[in-house]
C-alpha cells in the first residue's frame, strides 16, 4: 500500500529522546510514511551490535560529559552535534523484496543536488561530496515497517568528531560490529551561501521533500508520556548504551613511572570479570581483585585507585596515568 509521506518535527535536542521518538514511531504509527528531522546536542550513537568501548574513547567522552546512545539499527558510530541533521524515514516493508537503500537515498540525494550540492551515493549506505563522507544509514525493519535513517554532516565539529573517535591503543577482540571510518566533510563548506544555518538547511530540504505541503504529525499526550517513559527506561540507561556490549578481552602496555607495565581485561556486559597483570608491577596491591566487579569506566576505575592508594600511603603515584593502563 502506498500511503502519503507525513512529517514529523523534534524541537528536543537530547539523543536519548528523540531515539524514543522515532522507535514510538516506528512501533506505534502504522496507517502512514514519515520523515523526521531532529538535531542532537553533542552525543555518541553506536549501532545496536557494536562494543561501544571499541568505538569511542572513553576517557575524553566522559571528561567532556558527552552523552553514549546505542540505536536501535546496525552500522557503525556517529558522531552528533547542533551541525547535524538527522533524518528518519519510517514506511512499510515487503518482507519478499530486497532492503533498498537507494530508495531512501535517492530523494536525499536529489535534494541536496536542488540546492547545488554535487552530492553522490558512496558505498551502500553512504553519500558524499567529492569522495568525502557527508551522510551514513542504517536501517532496522520489525512488524512489517522498515526505519532508514541517516546523519547530514551541515557544520559539525569535525576535530571534536575525530577526537571522540579515536582508534584504542591497546587490542580488542570481540565478536562486535566495526565502525569503517571515512573521510568526511561539511555540506555547509560545498555551498555558495556561507552564511546559511542548519535550521534554512532543513527548511530548503523539507520544501524539495514536500513539493506539495507539507502534512505534519501532531503528538497526543498519551504519545508524549510513552515516548518519555521509553527515552527513562531504556535510551538513557547504563544498561542499554554500553552493558550490551558484546562480550569482549582487551590488552594493552604502558609506560609506568619509566617501567613497561602490561594489563589484560575480560569485560562482559559492560562489566570487568578478569583482570591480570601481563608484564611488570603496579603499585597497587591485589589489582586484579580490586577491579573485578567494576564498570569499564575511566571515571570509576579511577576513582577506585584513588580509594586504594590513599588506603595505602602511597606517594608520587600518578592516578590518572594508572587508570589509563586500563584504556
Amino acid at each position: 500500500m502506498c500511503h502519503k509521506l507525513k512529517y514529523i518535527a523534534s524541537l528536543n535536542d537530547d539523543i536519548y529522546f528523540n531515539l524514543a521518538v522515532e522507535e514510538y514511531v516506528f512501533n506505534n504509527f502504522k496507517d502512514d510514511s514519515y520523515l523526521l528531522f531532529w538535531k542532537n546536542d553533542k552525543s555518541l550513537v553506536l549501532g545496536k551490535y557494536q562494543n561501544v568501548f571499541e568505538e569511542i574513547n572513553i576517557k575524553a567522552a566522559e571528561n567532556l560529559d558527552i552523552k553514549v546512545a546505542r540505536r536501535n539499527s546496525g552500522g557503525g558510530t556517529v558522531f552528533h552535534d547542533q551541525g547535524n541533521l538527522n533524518y528518519s524515514f519510517i514506511k512499510d516493508y515487503n518482507p519478499n523484496s530486497f532492503v533498498d537503500y537507494d530508495v531512501f537515498l535517492n530523494p536525499v540525494i536529489s535534494a541536496l543536488e536542488s540546492l547545488g550540492i554535487n552530492a553522490a551515493k558512496k558505498r551502500t549506505s553512504d553519500i558524499a561530496i567529492d569522495g568525502k563522507k557527508i551522510s551514513g544509514s542504517a536501517q532496522a525493519i520489525a512488524g512489517g515497517r522498515i526505519l532508514h535513517h541517516g546523519t547530514l554532516l551541515f557544520d559539525t565539529d569535525l576535530s571534536m568528531l575525530h577526537d571522540l573517535l579515536k582508534t584504542a591503543e591497546g587490542e580488542f577482540t570481540s565478536n562486535a560490529v566495526k565502525s569503517t571510518r571515512s573521510q568526511v566533510t561539511n555540506i555547509k563548506e560545498h555551498i555558495a551561501n556561507h552564511a546559511m544555518t542548519i535550521d534554512e538547511f532543513q527548511t530548503l530540504l523539507l520544501k524539495t521533500m514536500f513539493p506539495e505541503g507539507i502534512q505534519e504529525v501532531e503528538f497526543s499526550g498519551q504519545d508524549w508520556a510513552a515516548i518519555r517513559n521509553l527515552s527513562q527506561s531504556k535510551y538513557s540507561t547504563w544498561a542499554w548504551n554500553y552493558g550490551n556490549s558484546p562480550r569482549f578481552s582487551y590488552v594493552k602496555e604502558s609506560t609506568l613511572g619509566g617501567a613497561s607495565v602490561s594489563l589484560s581485561l575480560q569485560v562482559e556486559n559492560g562489566i570487568i570479570v578478569q583482570c591480570e597483570v601481563l608484564k611488570g608491577q603496579l603499585p597497587v596491591n591485589n589489582i586484579e581483585d580490586a577491579v573485578r566487579g567494576l564498570r569499564y569506566s575511566y571515571t570509576v576505575i579511577n576513582n577506585r585507585l584513588n580509594e586504594l592508594l590513599s588506603k595505602s600511603n602511597a606517594e608520587e603515584i600518578d592516578v590518572a596515568k594508572l587508570a589509563l593502563c586500563f584504556f
